[in-house]
């Protein structure tokens, strides 16, 4: 907005999905607010009053009908039923969706009286309670924008659908900055009609004297847009405390804003003015400890930054490839869930065109870092914001300097758009420069899996009165360059994928065509906001090791980043999308080391996660009886379908050909998706999860187990020829972690089986008949568990890997004289059979995971036995040893672990995070942070902490959420109590 005289001018925003076009400014003389959820932040305090209200109501009906009524959800209940209506409507609106209705009442009614009258009053009464109690939340984007309104000549009101408007403005100290005031109480004194109807609206334009298509009206409730829109407002903005700006234009808004303050009350320029590029577009992050930097260029380097720098929001991910590309440049960017089988035997995410790709050709020569000389560069991953910055100057061979910046990111926004920002300046010459580009209009992909479509438009911001800011194919531009003068380029690109969309090039378009009419500085705005949001619930915190602290939140970004909770046909692969190492496939990975993460600070990104497992049951129960079982027996390695594509053989070093047998024996892996589901539902209380796919997942892996499982001479259950976390030893029988994780599913599913046949008979019948389970198999669960072979040692406290293991030849690892090499690979596969030493923890992932079915005598026995075992040989094993260690208290050990799983995607020498980073490691990170240094725990009562922090580590503090509850927590010495931050 702009200021002109005693109004205000402003080019007026289009609504999401339109086409930009040109306009006549509008003049703009008053500005209209809502109260609630704009100006002040009382929603919570009305919602917990509505609460208190209808739930003390429902259960008296309940009480008197014995039928049961659901309570009132303060979000979504709120949200749709009260927020934005006058009481009354909000009682009757609400009570209409349980099928109640009420008395309407009047004034002289008895006190106990059930009407619509008498519940407002008392709603009123409980809000201005704990009004009184907690005190007016003003936003601190809404003072500044009142101020900067009223100086720059608008006239303000507002409208109010409370009763206590005036003194939730007292109280505020706003009503100085507002000219009229109409509320509850005047819109009942002249008879005028609440929200969605315009007549409030109306009554502050007449108070105000100004005409309808002069003013703009702000507010957060859609049936308050609808009232606007309705009045005739010449701009209505959707203010978007709670992330619904989609539903905000949808209901009328003209622009949804997350922040007032992105609404700039300045003079007006004069009409002639240049219109000169603004670069950065949004300002980068400064605090170190939220980013991750790369000075130069190292070529040995450069695809593990690729990895490391990726941008993603769970529907796309992009490596951060340089933008000029070259030789050293492996570009590669992935959809969720789109695979490809025509590239191989195996199906791999299909790739898009490199869209990220704008060489500037400077005077008709490619800059690139191959030729002339490379002056500076610097990357930076924004982990706070979402973003990745580049600054590099470059001298061609002719000696000409140009300084090339840039920012890119998947918008968490908009799922379906990447986004590229771009500065050249011409720091010594003037001449002729334009653009290469991979994706510059539209672009359609066919693969096995299905389709894609890539939509491109670009606008060029910046140069002279005879080239404005305007929209065109990046290959027909060619910039005049002129001495010092900066030119910035903004790409929206979108994508429409079969997987999720009916016309992927329909919905690519309408994205395209909604992102150039928002303009890049709000598309980031918003998108930032999305991180902002993540971050309130997922960041977690250390005092006293900026290097751990920078490993925790990279962990934390690119576990959000690989997640998207609006698709429960994807999951995450092992590299999530920031790479092509094992082709996008799924693993035990994500239940067991990712969902911990999700279920604890992102419910509902863990819930489709599982649900994709849900979805691909059907292919588990087609393997299950390939191999001659029942039940659900889940792919080793999972794509789309659900089907096992773990490749038959790989090239091993020397050539040699190696056979994999990991699809027929990793079994394990059906119990890791069962306890993933129920650690999930333990966590959340999601009961109709459970209902419509949680149980249906335990029990199906339960009978797999129990037809799985073979007895034996000694009168035990066996388990043979399979492979355990430890896959250095093939074809075991009864391998600890597989036969302890067995007994687990076959014991949860008869507790699951109970527990619906108690509290949900009718759906429990459902599933029973579904899945034809009769009594003498629902025994057969508690007879396996009971049976199936497992040993402790009385004495010692260990327990046998797999039979047979502790008659191994021992080979200590501190003989190895190298250890640059794998251990299998030093040894070779045959030879290391043979020995004890192990790949990872197989016996010490089975205690961590069933802590309390075990002893400290057992933990501590099995961690020192087993710790001296291991080689380290995968990525999955630091993390957990530190967990382990932690708990034990062996606090060096544990730093020493844990600092070596931070490194394995973060060291100056980043190992094999060429081919993407290492998703499960990161969860494991943030596990042996949380679980193992924090000591957390939970149960009936809720979080506890048992913090024992590593040294140099002053505090350590998270978020969580558990069973609808959101905890604030420190760990520290003493330990700071539980903090409970929601109801």
């Amino acid at each position: 907005m702009a200021a002109s005289g005693d109004a205000a001018q402003t080019e007026a925003p289009q609504a999401s999905g339109a086409a930009p076009a040109a306009i006549d400014p509008i003049r703009f003389e008053a500005a209209v607010f809502d109260l609630d959820g704009v100006l002040t932040g009382t929603a919570e305090i009305h919602a917990e009053a509505w609460k208190r209200l209808f739930d003390d109501f429902l259960a008296k009906q309940a009480a008197a009908s014995g039928k049961p009524l659901q309570p009132f959800d303060p979000k979504r209940d709120y949200l749709a039923y009260v927020d934005g209506r006058p009481r009354s409507d909000g009682v009757r609106t609400f009570l209409a969706a349980r099928g109640i209705t009420v008395p309407e009442g009047e004034a002289g009614d008895p006190p106990d009286a059930v009407t619509v009258r008498s519940l407002g009053a008392r709603k009123d009464a409980y809000f201005l309670e704990r009004l009184a109690k907690s005190g007016v939340k003003v936003f601190a984007d809404a003072q500044p924008l009142l101020a900067n309104l009223r100086a720059a000549g608008l006239k303000t009101a507002l409208v109010s659908s409370s009763r206590n408007a005036k003194a939730v403005l007292e109280a505020g100290g706003l009503t100085a900055l507002l000219d009229v005031v109409v509320d509850g109480v005047e819109a009942a004194r002249l008879g005028l009609k609440g929200k969605p109807a315009p007549d409030t609206f109306q009554r502050a334009l007449q108070q105000l004297g100004v005409q309808a298509a002069r003013a703009v009206g702000f507010e957060d409730a859609l049936v308050g847009v609808e009232a606007i829109r309705a009045a005739g407002y010449g701009l209505v903005v959707g203010v978007d405390r709670v992330g619904q700006s989609h539903e905000l234009v949808a209901h009328g808004a003209d622009v949804a804003v997350s922040d007032l303050t992105t609404l700039q009350v300045v003079a007006a320029e004069p009409a002639s003015a240049p219109h000169l590029a603004a670069w950065p577009p949004v300002a980068p992050t400064e605090d170190a400890a939220w980013l991750v930097v790369e000075d130069g260029f190292t070529l040995a380097r450069e695809h593990e930054i690729e990895s490391v720098f990726a941008v993603g929001n769970g529907h796309l991910g992009s490596r951060a490839s340089l933008a000029e590309g070259g030789p050293m440049s492996s570009p590669a960017t992935f959809v969720a869930g789109l695979f490809d089988t025509r590239p191989g035997p195996t199906p791999s995410l299909a790739p898009l065109p490199d869209w990220s790709h704008l060489a500037p050709i400077v005077e008709g020569a490619p800059l690139k870092l191959g030729s002339g000389k490379l002056l500076s560069q610097r990357r930076t991953l924004d982990m706070r914001q979402g973003l990745v910055w580049r600054d590099w100057r470059h001298e061609d061979p002719g000696g000409r300097v140009t300084r090339f910046q840039e920012c890119r990111l998947a918008s968490l926004y908009d799922r379906r758009l990447l986004l590229q920002s771009a500065a050249l300046t011409a720091e010594n010459y003037t001449g002729a420069v334009g653009f290469e580009t991979r994706l510059d209009a539209s672009v359609e992909i066919r693969t096995s899996g299905g389709g894609l479509a890539a939509v491109s438009a670009a606008a060029l911001v910046g140069g002279t009165p005879d080239l404005p800011a305007h929209a065109a194919p990046i290959g027909e531009l060619t910039l005049q360059a002129q001495t010092g003068r900066t030119h910035r380029i903004d790409r929206f690109v979108a994508v429409g994928a079969s997987s999720q969309d009916a016309s992927p090039r329909a919905v690519a378009d309408a994205h395209v065509a909604a992102a150039q009419g928002q303009g890049m500085s709000e598309l980031i705005a918003r998108h930032r906001d999305a991180w902002a949001a993540r971050w309130e619930a997922s960041d977690i915190r250390v005092d006293g090791d900026p290097a751990a602290q920078r490993a925790l939140r990279f962990a934390a970004y690119h576990l959000i980043s690989a997640a998207d909770p609006t698709d429960a046909r994807v999951s995450i692969g092992a590299r999530a999308m920031t790479g092509g190492a094992y082709s996008g496939h799924v693993f035990w990975d994500t239940e067991i080391y990712m969902l911990p993460f999700f279920a604890l600070t992102w419910p509902e990104a863990a819930r489709a996660l599982l649900m994709y497992r849900h979805h691909t049951l059907p292919a588990a129960r087609k393997k299950a009886l390939s191999h001659g079982a029942r039940g659900a027996f889940y792919a080793w390695e999972s794509a789309d379908t659900g089907d096992d594509v773990t490749p038959a053989s790989v090239i091993g070093p020397g050539g040699v050909v190696i056979q994999i047998r990991l699809a027929q024996q990793e079994q394990h892996i059906s119990a890791d998706v069962a306890f993933g589901a129920w650690s999930y539902w333990r966590a959340t209380g999601d009961d109709v999860f459970l209902l419509e796919a949680g149980a249906e997942i335990i029990i199906e892996t339960a009978r797999f187990w129990a037809s799985r499982a073979e007895p034996g001479d000694d009168g035990r259950l066996h388990i043979r020829g399979v492979v355990g976390p430890d896959e250095y030893h093939e074809h075991v029988d009864d391998d600890a972690y597989t036969n302890g994780m067995a007994r687990w599913n076959l014991r949860t599913a008869v507790a699951v089986v109970q527990e619906m046949a108690t509290r949900w008979p009718e759906s429990w019948a459902g599933l029973r008949a579904q899945l034809k389970l009769g009594d003498a198999e629902l025994d057969e669960w508690a007879d396996a568990a009971r049976d199936l072979y497992f040993s402790i040692d009385p004495r010692s406290g260990l327990i046998e890997q797999f039979q047979g293991y502790f008659a191994l030849k021992d080979l200590p690892l501190t003989s190895l004289v190298s250890r640059s090499v794998p251990v299998d690979v030093l040894l070779g596969l045959d030879r290391v059979m043979r020995t004890p030493i192990i790949k990872q923890p197989d016996v010490l992932m089975l205690i961590y995971l069933l802590w309390d079915e075990f002893t400290p005598q057992v933990r501590e026995a099995n961690f020192h036995y087993y710790e001296a075992r291991c080689a380290q040989g995968s990525s999955l094993s630091p993390c957990i040893h530190a967990l382990f260690a932690a708990r034990l208290g062996r606090m060096d050990m544990a730093q020493r672990y844990f600092r070596q799983a931070s490194g394995i995607d973060l060291s100056d020498n980043r190992g094999d995070a060429a081919g993407g980073v290492h998703a499960a490691a990161l969860g494991g990170l943030w596990q042996a942070a949380v679980f193992g240094f924090a000591g957390l725990t939970l149960d009936d009562d809720g979080p506890q902490l048992d913090p024992k922090l590593p040294p140099g580590w002053r505090e350590l503090s998270f978020r969580i959420r558990w069973r609808g509850k959101d905890y604030a927590l420190t760990a520290q010495a003493p330990t700071a109590p539980v903090r409970e931050i929601s109801p």
